[in-house]
């Protein structure tokens, strides 16, 4: 569905990450490329693809409005960063603006502006971009933040780890993540009624990686399940510690109790988000400084009528609205978990409609508008 792009402006879009890939960088590239494509926008993306099938990824770039130019991440690390350079350079040539989102297209970005000055380079800040141990990535990526003409930050708490001087001299603007509401077909519907006494209660979270704080909601099951006997745990996304996490299941008799997905299709993600009753995002700050800068996943389980429990830091303190959409806890405290299930099921009705109406004021019809005001400005 490729359509003419002469007589539009024309935008580039470089990610580390993308459809039909999971993963809050990439559902936000994705849902920029096509909401910028609905505003009559000629966009081009470029990013990295993992493990998908050759048949489905071409399915999926005949489908788009956009042109989508992908790399499949190849087993030699180098080769990988020279094919993303290639793919970088190819694209930009004829391009107006440039987002660079992720960590290697903030440096890729930084590159570019020395061989095409002229364009308009805006970067993506999510989170893990900033917090980066290691002094010469850290050094890298400040000096490449430098070179962009506009930054956006998805939180607060993301603009909180730009340094000082990036901030004194480059614009940034705050643009929370959205949410393409045209996905959730149960936007729109009450709040079903549930009986916990005899309805096991199902828990579910998406992303299987330390920063995702699975073992905080496995430490609090034991209580939780006094509680709430037969209660579910759904855990969503590439199973990355997975060994981890079992071992810990194991330790806790829990092997009832926490089912493993996997990765799954974007329908089966929705209707899994679809089937529980309140997703959590106990999220940590890891030794290498990642952490959450801000949580697509909570707007879209709260697009689905889903109140949500997360860490009372990071970029998730801006995605929950505490005590009215989910409630914002200690991570690693159990009685604080415990008490926000509680109070959530005496008021469930409540929380899942203000979910819902927070879910909506997060729409890709209205945050698109703002990264436009950048493009235009």
């Amino acid at each position: 569905m490729q359509t003419s792009v002469s007589n539009k402006k024309k935008v580039l879009i470089i990610s580390s990450e993308f459809l039909p890939n999971t993963g809050g960088i990439g559902n936000h590239a994705y849902n920029l490329a096509l909401y910028l494509s609905k505003e009559n926008y000629a966009v081009t993306v470029a990013a990295d693809i993992i493990n998908v099938d050759d048949a489905v990824l071409e399915k999926f770039r005949n489908e788009t409005s956009f042109i989508f130019k992908p790399v499949t991440r190849k087993l030699i690390t180098p080769a990988t960063y020279i094919s993303r350079l290639f793919n970088a350079f190819s694209a930009a040539r004829k391009q107006d603006t440039i987002f660079c989102s992720g960590k290697f297209s903030l440096w890729a970005g930084c590159l570019l502006k020395f061989f095409f000055a002229k364009k308009k380079y805006i970067a993506i800040v999510h989170g893990s971009e900033l917090g980066i141990k290691n002094k010469w990535l850290q050094k890298l990526t400040h000096f490449s933040l430098q070179r962009f003409n506009a930054i956006v930050a998805v939180s607060n708490y993301t603009k909180q780890h730009i340094p000082v001087d990036i901030l004194q001299s480059i614009p940034v603007y705050i643009i929370p993540n959205g949410i393409n509401l045209d996905e959730f077909p149960y936007t729109s519907n009450n709040a079903a009624i549930k009986h916990f006494e005899t309805d096991p209660l199902q828990l579910i979270t998406v992303g299987v990686t330390e920063r995702k704080g699975q073992e905080n909601v496995i430490n609090a099951l034991p209580a939780l399940s006094e509680l709430y006997p037969n209660l579910t745990y759904h855990i969503v996304g590439k199973p990355v510690i997975k060994e981890k996490l079992q071992q810990l299941i194991n330790i806790l008799s829990l092997s009832n109790t926490v089912i493993f997905h996997g990765m799954v299709e974007r329908t089966e993600l929705i209707a899994l988000l679809q089937k529980s009753d309140i997703k959590l995002m106990l999220s940590n700050h890891t030794v290498q400084g990642d952490f959450e800068g801000f949580g697509i996943a909570i707007l879209e389980a709260n697009a689905l009528g889903k109140p949500v429990i997360g860490s009372n830091f990071s970029g998730i303190t801006d995605a929950v609205q505490n005590s009215k959409t989910g409630i914002l806890v200690d991570p690693k405290n159990n009685a604080e978990i415990v008490a926000a299930v509680n109070e959530i099921f005496k008021n469930y009705t409540t929380y899942s409609a203000n979910a819902k109406l927070w879910a909506k004021e997060h729409s890709w019809y209205l945050i698109i508008k703002k990264y436009i005001a950048i493009i235009e400005g």
